[in-house]
């Protein structure tokens, strides 16, 4: 039951962050702070390193936070279209 949980959380949220990226609303800076993180996560060169033992799982822990704040701080510049598709 907790891993369905999870995995609809995370679709949600990908959901959100990817409605919030196209809106115009949503000021550049947080989109290319969001951008600029996530290609550092992602890079090969991977400049945070990887903690022992997990591999990509903490890439993966790394963009949900990630995506989690890009939602929290852009969100309220498109508020009215959030309340409309989730409420």
């Amino acid at each position: 039951m907790g891993l369905l949980r999870l995995l609809l959380t995370s679709r949600r949220t990908i959901l959100r962050a990817w409605r919030l990226a196209r809106d115009e609303r949503v000021p550049k800076r947080f989109k290319i702070m969001a951008l600029l993180g996530a290609l550092l996560i992602l890079s090969p060169l991977n400049v945070l390193g990887d903690i022992p033992l997990l591999g990509l799982v903490d890439d993966a822990a790394l963009l949900g936070f990630l995506l989690g704040w890009f939602n929290r701080a852009a969100g309220p510049y498109a508020i009215d279209d959030i309340i409309q598709t989730t409420g």
